[in-house]
């Protein structure tokens, strides 16, 4: 397991989530942002809102993501 959260100056950890590093694995781009994950572990490289956001903040392109197909979105 792979252990997020926030390190205060005073050595307390909060927001602390765990994601399995096969979870980590599974990801076409290995990211290691707690929020890239949903919480059954799946990353969120189908997630058509959440890959613009790659694109445009994380310098990523729409050739990254050949071979993974976006998710329908259900509203």
């Amino acid at each position: 397991m792979t252990k997020f959260g926030t390190l205060h100056e005073d050595g307390t950890l909060t927001n602390v989530r765990e994601i399995s590093q096969e979870s980590i694995g599974k990801c076409p781009h290995f990211i290691f942002v707690v929020g890239h994950y949903r919480d059954d572990e799946s990353c969120r490289c189908d997630d058509p809102v959440y890959r613009a956001m790659m694109i445009k903040d994380w310098g990523y392109r729409e050739s990254d993501f050949r071979g993974i197909p976006l998710r329908d979105i259900i509203a």
